[in-house]
């Protein structure tokens, strides 16, 4: 029974994987308001029904699609807490997004462009928001007080992150993923009034002497 449980799973991942494949490949080549579910269907070689088994329609589709990619960035929820004390954070789940998306640049050219679609831009911003918000409440962060509501600083500063990747891709990444993340990490700490790196602990003085 286990074995026939795992089987099924990776039956499911695979034809995901195709039609998620197909999304990405059309998108490019017919720009995505002009691909319909038939032709995705056709592309990941499913059926109609196979395809809504798993997804409601073509914007369902993208949008569980960029769930999965923004997915990416969760383990920097918690990086303050592995990160020593005084030693600068690097945001590792920033770097798998952005080496994600310099491996589907094609794609993320078009969808972050005048051709592309809201959603892929709103999850993107979103999650932007999501992480710096949760940086901005941890225990080991003292953000520097600020007269504009955060709301708007979120705002701001993810708007800017998503300008900063579209620029990458629009300009055939011209540094690396690693490079981009440190400096859209620095310029976003920096706007929002905190640091990415832990306080040093205090130095014990001896009460002794």
């Amino acid at each position: 029974m286990q074995n026939t449980e795992v089987l099924e799973d990776l039956r499911i991942r695979r034809t995901r994987k195709m039609i998620q494949e197909a999304l990405l490949e059309l998108s490019v080549e017919k720009g995505y308001p002009n691909i319909t579910v038939q032709d995705i269907a056709d592309r990941a070689m499913v059926n109609r029904s196979t395809f809504y088994r798993h997804y409601l329609d073509k914007d369902d589709l993208l949008t569980q699609y960029m769930d999965e990619v923004t997915a990416l960035t969760a383990e920097d929820d918690d990086a303050v807490d592995r990160t020593p004390p005084g030693k600068k954070e690097v945001p590792t789940g920033l770097i798998k997004l952005l080496r994600h998306i310099a491996q589907h640049s094609d794609f993320y050219r078009v969808m972050l462009s005048e051709h592309g679609h809201p959603i892929v831009t709103d999850r993107l911003r979103r999650n932007a928001e999501d992480r710096f918000r949760y940086l901005l409440t941890h225990p080991g962060i003292v953000p520097t007080p600020a007269k504009s509501p955060l709301d708007m600083r979120l705002t701001y500063i993810s708007c800017a992150g998503i300008g900063a990747i579209s620029w990458w891709v629009e300009n055939n990444m011209p540094c690396s993923a690693e490079e981009l993340a440190i400096w859209v990490g620095d310029l976003s700490t920096a706007s929002l009034g905190f640091s990415l790196r832990r306080p040093a602990l205090p130095v014990k003085t001896d009460t002794n002497s």
